[in-house]
């Protein structure tokens, strides 16, 4: 069983605040988190136009947390690398070492440094594809591409995707939008209607679902109010969102991988009632509401028992960024982001 986290908000430097999770070992991410990451050595140069099954040899001891994060310009032909929590950019030497970007359906970019890319004066705080040219951090060229215009990506070095290669998604992607863009439009219209939103019609599942589900239930010792599926590994492995049913003023979503014999959990509890007051439980402006159709799986990585999830979570304020590794029944935090959309 997970230990629950307790929901802690600060605000941003300039920007709204944003509701965290601080766990024993877990940061759940803030723009105003001033923890610096324990640098990493680089140690791998980077690859031109070879494919990561033809690297050599596979390396040992590579450290998961080994990463960057960055997004695409308009044309997804470029990509700037975002600076760390506390708004340091990491070192040049490390930031050529990353040879290759993992961007969104688990497409893999062979990528080339270009230059450390200086900030106009008249930025915008905005780290988006319209203010890519006047926002500042290295800047990386993505070689047979394009990745998809405006993508949130996860940069690794050398040898790295042979220690953690990336597992395809068979939960297709046009089955997901279509079912977000269904309950975007069936919410928006109980909104504009004033009655409450009925979201019985994204409740079936199938019989594998409802045994997992009643796994999940049985781990955590509350009902679910929702299962959404975001990953599918084959038929035995999956990443899903859950949201349980409110216990009083207590309130819980997760992030679970899902394995034959194994359950992971990076749990996101919440205050109704404080929710309220500071004006949202997850996210600034949910209306408490688990907004799981704002979350994405960009990849799974890794082997069973030691998988990655590179997840993310879009709000009103900004993207959360996070790389989870299963760890004992938990998905621990290796790495973290933040891409603001506020102006600063």
């Amino acid at each position: 069983m997970v230990t629950h986290c307790n929901p802690m908000s600060v605000s941003p430097t300039g920007g709204p605040r944003l509701p965290t999770i601080v766990c024993a070992a877990i940061i759940y991410l803030s723009t105003a988190c001033q923890q610096q990451p324990a640098p990493v050595p680089a140690t791998a140069q980077n690859a031109q136009t070879a494919s990561p099954s033809s690297e050599s040899s596979p390396r040992t001891g590579v450290d998961p947390g080994d990463v960057a994060f960055g997004y695409t310009d308009s044309t997804g032909s470029r990509l700037l690398m975002l600076p760390q929590m506390n708004n340091n950019h990491i070192s040049e030497a490390r930031a050529k070492a990353m040879a290759w970007a993992v961007c969104s359906e688990g497409r893999e970019f062979p990528i080339r440094y270009l230059q450390f890319q200086k900030r106009i004066p008249a930025n915008s705080g905005r780290q988006d594809a319209h203010s890519f040219a006047d926002d500042d951090g290295h800047l990386s060229e993505i070689l047979q591409g394009p990745a998809v215009p405006a993508d949130t990506c996860m940069l690794v070095p050398a040898g790295y995707l042979q220690a953690f290669p990336i597992s395809k998604n068979d939960f297709p992607k046009v089955d997901r939008d279509r079912r977000s863009g269904e309950y975007g439009q069936r919410q928006a219209e109980a909104s504009i209607q004033k009655r409450p939103f009925d979201i019985t019609p994204f409740q079936s599942l199938s019989e594998s679902a409802r045994q997992v589900v009643h796994r999940i239930e049985q781990e955590k010792g509350r009902t679910a109010k929702i299962y959404w599926p975001l990953y599918r590994i084959g038929a035995s492995q999956e990443v899903a969102a859950v949201e349980f049913n409110a216990m009083g003023d207590s309130l819980l979503g997760s992030l679970v991988l899902v394995e034959p014999t194994r359950l992971s959990f990076f749990d996101m509890p919440a205050s109704l009632k404080k929710g309220r007051e500071d004006g949202g439980c997850w996210r600034i402006d949910d209306d408490c509401q688990f907004r799981y159709e704002a979350m994405d799986i960009p990849a799974v990585l890794g082997e069973p028992g030691r998988q990655l999830v590179f997840f993310t979570f879009a709000g009103y304020e900004g993207q959360l960024i996070v790389l989870f590794q299963s760890r004992d029944g938990k998905l621990v935090e290796v790495a973290r982001n933040y891409r603001p959309s506020w102006a600063r």
